[in-house]
C-alpha cells in the first residue's frame, strides 16, 4: 500500500550577515516510513494486526499543514544619494543599480515560486512624491502573479533617484496601508504583516533636528509593532558606518529593526563602526566600500531573502478536510522533513531541537524549535509531511 501525504513547500532564504543561521540535516533518528493508506484529513484507525501503532503495518492517514501567509511592504529609498559614488571619483549609480537589480531578482523568484502564502508591495520614494502620494498605495500588496510582477518591475525601471529622504512621511503613509491590508484569493487571512525599509541615508531634516526626526520614525515603527494587527519592521542599511552621521547613521537603521521587533538574537542595539569585533548589528548592514554593483546586488538580495525567511513561521497549522483543526490522537502523529535533495527524515518530538504541539491538550499546530526551526527555514526546497497513525517518535 502507498502512503499519501500532504506536502508544504517552505519559503527559501539565505542566512547572511548578522542574521546568519546554521544549515544541516536533521538527526537521522527515523525508522523506515511506515506503509499504510489514507486520505487527507481522514480519521485513522490502527491496523488490527498492529494496534500498538509502532510496527511496520501501523495504519497511516494524512493531514494538511499550512503556514501563515506573509504580507510584505517594501519601502525603497530612491533619493538622489542612491546615485552618489561609493568611493571618491568612483562610478555613480552603483547603489541604485544594486538595489533595483536585487529587488527585480526577488520579484522574479516570487513569481516563479507561485507561493500563495506570500504577497508583496512596493513604495519607492524618488524625491518627486508630494505629501498626499505617501498616503496611497504605490504598487499595492498582492500575490505575485504575472500582472503584479510586471507592475513591481515597471515601478523600479521608471524611477530616477533624486531629491531627499522622506522616511518619516513614507512610514506615516505606508504603515496604515499595511495595517489595513485585506488579502484576496489565493492569499489566506490572518497573515503576518512585514515592513522592509531599505535606505542609504537619514530622514529629511537639518542636523539640529535629526535626533527628533529619527526618534519620531522609531516611534512610528514601535507603535506599529505594538498595534493589532502587529507589523514587524526589518531594516536594511546601505552605507559606510564610518561616514558622517548626517550622511548615513547605522544606529538609526538598527533602532528601526530593534523597536520594530526584527532584531536578530544576540545583536548589539547600538552597533556602529566602533563596536568590538564579534558584535553584530540588529539590522542588515550592507557596506559598499570598493564593491561592485554585482557584489552589492548579491548582498542586498541575500538580505531581502533572509528577511522573508525570518518572517516565515515555524508554526504549521493542522487542518482537516472538513476545515476544522487538530488531530484525533496526538500520540500518533509524526512529522517528516524532506530536504532539497529528496532525503526524508522523521523529525522527533522535542522542545529543544524538534517539534511540539502548540497546545498538547488541544493541538491545532505543530511548532518547530531551535536548530530544527533554523534548518526548516534554511532549506530552500524543504518540505514537511504530517503522518497519522503510527506512534510519535520522541527524543
Amino acid at each position: 500500500m502507498t502512503v499519501r501525504s500532504s506536502v508544504l513547500t517552505l519559503a527559501s532564504f539565505a542566512c547572511v550577515l548578522s542574521q546568519a543561521c546554521s544549515r544541516g540535516d536533521f538527526p537521522d533518528t527515523s525508522d523506515p516510513l511506515a506503509p499504510g493508506s489514507g486520505s487527507p484529513g481522514e480519521t485513522f484507525t490502527p491496523d488490527a494486526a498492529d494496534p500498538s501503532g509502532d510496527g511496520p503495518s501501523c495504519a497511516t492517514a494524512t493531514m494538511p499543514v499550512t503556514r501563515a501567509a506573509i504580507y510584505m511592504q517594501i519601502i525603497l529609498d530612491g533619493s538622489g544619494s542612491m546615485m552618489d559614488p561609493v568611493a571618491p571619483a568612483g562610478p555613480t549609480g552603483l547603489k541604485w543599480k544594486a538595489a533595483s537589480d536585487a529587488l527585480e531578482s526577488f520579484f522574479d523568484d516570487a513569481r516563479a515560486k507561485k507561493d500563495a502564502a506570500f504577497a508583496v508591495g512596493l513604495f519607492l520614494f524618488d524625491g518627486t512624491k508630494g505629501v498626499l502620494d505617501f498616503e496611497v498605495p504605490d504598487v499595492p500588496i498582492r500575490h505575485v502573479d504575472n500582472a503584479h510582477h510586471a507592475a513591481l518591475r515597471s515601478r523600479i525601471k521608471l524611477s530616477t533617484p533624486q531629491g531627499g529622504t522622506p522616511i518619516k512621511r513614507a512610514l506615516e503613509g505606508q504603515i496604515p496601508i499595511l495595517q489595513g491590508f485585506v488579502p484576496l484569493a489565493p492569499l489566506k487571512p490572518n497573515g503576518k504583516r512585514v515592513l522592509v525599509v531599505i535606505t542609504d541615508g537619514v530622514p529629511d531634516g537639518p542636523a539640529d533636528v535629526q535626533p527628533t526626526v529619527q526618534a519620531q520614525c522609531a516611534k512610528l515603527v514601535e507603535d506599529a509593532f505594538a498595534a493589532t494587527p502587529s507589523i514587524t519592521t526589518f531594516a536594511v542599511g546601505v552605507g559606510d558606518p564610518a561616514s558622517d552621521a548626517s550622511t548615513y547613521n547605522e544606529m538609526f537603521v538598527g533602532r528601526l529593526a530593534t523597536v520594530g521587533g526584527a532584531a536578530a538574537p544576540g545583536c548589539s542595539p547600538g552597533w556602529n563602526e566602533s563596536s568590538p569585533p564579534g558584535s553584530t548589528p540588529c539590522h542588515f548592514q550592507v557596506t559598499p566600500g570598493a564593491k561592485t554593483a554585482a557584489q552589492l546586488r548579491d548582498e542586498l538580495l541575500a538580505a531581502i531573502n533572509a528577511i522573508r525567511g525570518a518572517a516565515t513561521s515555524c508554526e504549521l497549522a493542522l487542518e482537516r478536510a472538513d476545515g476544522t483543526t487538530g488531530v484525533v490522537d496526538p500520540s500518533r502523529v509524526n512529522v517528516v522533513f524532506t530536504d532539497g535533495e529528496g532525503k526524508q527524515t522523521k523529525v522527533p518530538q522535542n522542545a529543544s531541537d524538534g517539534w511540539t504541539y502548540d497546545d498538547p491538550s488541544d493541538p491545532r499546530a505543530v511548532v518547530f524549535h531551535g536548530p530544527a526551526c533554523d534548518r526548516l527555514k534554511a532549506e530552500s526546497d524543504g518540505k514537511v509531511e504530517i503522518e497519522l497513525g503510527c506512534k510519535t517518535l520522541v527524543k
